[in-house]
């Protein structure tokens, strides 16, 4: 995915999806060794993931020349994943997987995302992340950014970008002083390298595909290495004769207006939310004027820390968003909520984005100085853009200069950026929401291909492979046979997900499951070791009850008291467990419903589910009467000791479970 906003990469970088730990850079080897062979190494992800399906994958590392034109010079090592064949029709040429940025990790994304196709099945499957990236040998990723991403954000927007640019340049001095030359990681050497893989592992031809930045290296692919390559997907496609940053806020522009327009010609989206262009860019206004600031979670780390919200920066949270599938269904009742003051989704969507140690920014600034930066004062013309987005653009660009000021490389020659011609056949795939390559970017890259079919995707947003059946099955046709027609029908039969209705209940636990972070696994594992502890009262108060009746020693008399509060205990724990069963049941059914519904369900839930969500609330006051319970039998000595020490535990595991209930926010979904 290519990045906006060089000056907020350190707050917003990176695709839904990958929160990992960042590895540490490593120097770029002093010394040449040999290149060509395929080290076989144990992998840097899990996959396929229990429950879900996909491949096994085999890992290693190819050594490669840090610059191709020297192959005696220093060396860098590029890590691959390949997923063997496993039908019974395997054909001989592999499917190559490419990811964006440029430095984005590819194994967290394609790993997960072959589950969901079959691909696999009848050609190997290689993933490979490209120099500079996570993993890469030397990584360019600058920690610098990482480690100070929380503080950026509590920043005021132009204190943050004076901060986040002496990240950039932190990170520069450390890698050049680590001896990297980073004029070599660059796209024309990234093109390089993918044919070296392809003959360390020993494939005659093979077919490409590449999203976002990987359509810009698969063009220069057809460009200079087109001898091997059979066919080639470019998602998202990003032209090399056109400069996607001056088209950076004409596209912003573009998206907005798409989203707007799509809810205005919906009638029970206008219905619903009217006036909805001139209510958001009044919030945008008003939160410019008032800035808040909110609290958003590390999901690397579970640290709560605070962020400053201005209108300008919600626009720029929201671009980001629209990278996401399904990104025009939510918008509508994302603005609803916040003029209401509920932060839900931005507090949920905003750490993808700000946290996002899946991106190497080294490269991202490697790649994009030197083929990118060099754009025109004819190519920086605006017009036909709302006012409040053209007065940002020479913010904008002046983002970049200041970034490329830093990331001094080595411009590539001119030659670059002219259109690519080949004969290869090439199908381009585009979403029409995309925010950063829309469909008119293929159309440019077209106009040269004299081999190519191109199709939009009417609700896709950015790169549109793996998530949806009918693109799959659109890429499966063309892999079989990429010089036949296409029989596109199914693309025009994709429906349109249902707008989110302005009374859904904002669910933040499902902002916890989009993002996959490590409190969620402690809030479930807490959680269910919480609530296991009050259901075994479900079988020992019956059995207390039956060694009490039908005991031969005899019992002594308990006092009235004693009883009755005996009695008073056992209803409250069952009623809570009972009630905590009925809430766990309901809470799968509804995050299974929002999940499977697409991106417009993961934040909100039908207004039919409020009574459900009350539930927390009553579990709070029979948590609170249990406790009330537990001190007058200590206090009156009712009881027997073990009675009241078991009555103890259950209590406690009981209020643990509400808390772990009010950590994920369930206690204020009504309110």
């Amino acid at each position: 995915m290519l990045k906006w906003k060089i000056r907020s990469l350190p707050l917003i970088a990176g695709i839904i999806g990958l929160l990992i730990v960042v590895t540490s850079a490593v120097h770029a080897l002093p010394e040449a060794q040999e290149t060509g062979a395929f080290e076989p190494t144990d992998c840097w992800f899990d996959a396929p993931i229990p429950v879900l399906p996909g491949p096994e994958f085999e890992c290693g590392y190819v050594t490669v020349p840090e610059r191709h034109e020297v192959p005696e010079g220093p060396t860098i090592r590029l890590p691959i994943a390949i997923a063997r064949a496993q039908g019974e029709n395997t054909q001989p040429d592999p499917l190559f997987l490419a990811q964006g940025g440029p430095g984005g990790d590819a194994f967290e994304v394609f790993s997960l995302m072959l589950g969901t196709s079959t691909f696999w099945h009848d050609r190997d499957v290689v993933i490979f992340n490209q120099r500079g990236t996570r993993h890469a040998e030397p990584d360019l990723s600058c920690t610098e950014s990482f480690d100070g991403a929380a503080e950026v954000l509590s920043l005021q927007p132009d204190e943050a970008e004076r901060r986040a640019l002496e990240f950039v340049q932190a990170c520069y001095d450390r890698l050049t002083a680590e001896g990297i030359d980073l004029s070599a990681y660059n796209s024309l050497q990234n093109a390089s390298d993918v044919d070296a893989i392809r003959r360390a592992l020993g494939y005659e031809t093979y077919n490409f595909y590449g999203v976002s930045y990987g359509t810009l290296l698969g063009l220069h692919l057809l460009r200079d290495h087109e001898e091997h390559l059979r066919s080639a997907i470019l998602d998202g496609v990003v032209p090399t004769d056109l400069n996607f940053i001056p088209k950076v806020i004409p596209n912003t522009d573009r998206v907005f207006s798409e989203i707007i327009r799509t809810c205005t010609e919906n009638v029970a989206c206008r219905e619903e939310y009217p006036q909805l262009e001139e209510r958001f860019f009044r919030l945008v206004d008003e939160l410019n004027v008032s800035p808040v600031t909110v609290t958003i979670k590390d999901p690397e780390t579970g640290k709560r820390v605070p962020a400053y919200l201005d209108g300008d920066t919600l626009v720029d949270v929201l671009f980001q968003a629209f990278y996401l599938p399904d990104s025009y269904a939510y918008f509508p009742k994302l603005v609803a909520n916040l003029e209401a003051g509920d932060m839900t989704f931005v507090e949920s969507i905003w750490p993808l984005f700000a946290f996002d140690r899946s991106i190497s920014e080294g490269m991202y600034y490697s790649v994009i100085c030197a083929e990118d930066a060099d754009f025109s004062d004819e190519e920086l013309t605006i017009s036909g853009v709302r006012p409040y987005f053209a007065a940002r653009f020479d913010d904008e660009i002046q983002g970049y200069r200041d970034a490329c000021d830093i990331w001094q490389v080595d411009q590539l020659s001119s030659g670059v950026d002219e259109p690519v011609t080949s004969e290869t056949p090439v199908l381009l795939l585009s979403g029409f929401y995309d925010p950063i390559t829309p469909p008119y970017f293929a159309d440019v890259a077209s106009e040269s291909l004299r081999n190519e079919q191109n199709l939009v995707d009417p609700t896709g947003s950015h790169g549109v492979a793996f998530g949806d059946a009918c693109i799959n099955s659109v890429m499966q046709q063309f892999l079989s046979d990429p010089g036949a027609e296409l029989d596109p029908a199914c693309v025009a039969e994709i429906e349109y997900k249902d707008f989110a209705p302005s009374d859904a209940i904002s669910f933040p636990f499902l902002g916890e499951i989009n993002q996959l972070s490590d409190s969620l696994w402690w809030q479930l594992g807490l959680a269910t070791f919480f609530l296991l502890i009050v259901l075994t009262a479900f079988l020992i108060l019956p059995l207390a009850w039956i060694v009490r009746a039908f005991s031969k020693k005899p019992v002594l008399e308990e006092e009235p008291a004693g009883r009755k509060l005996r009695w008073v205990a056992g209803s409250l724990v069952l009623l809570f467990g009972f009630m905590a069963v009925i809430f766990v049941s309901g809470a799968s059914y509804y995050t299974l419903q929002s999940l499977l519904s697409g991106l417009a369900g993961i934040f909100a839930v039908g207004a039919g589910a409020a009574p459900f969500f009350a539930i927390p609330l009553l579990l709070v006051v029979l948590a609170l009467l249990m406790l009330m319970v537990t001190v007058v039998a200590w206090r009156s000595g009712l009881w027997a000791p073990w009675a009241r020490v078991y009555f103890s535990i259950v209590t406690v595991a009981a209020i643990g479970y509400v808390v772990v209930l009010g950590t994920g926010g369930m206690l204020t979904l009504l309110f």
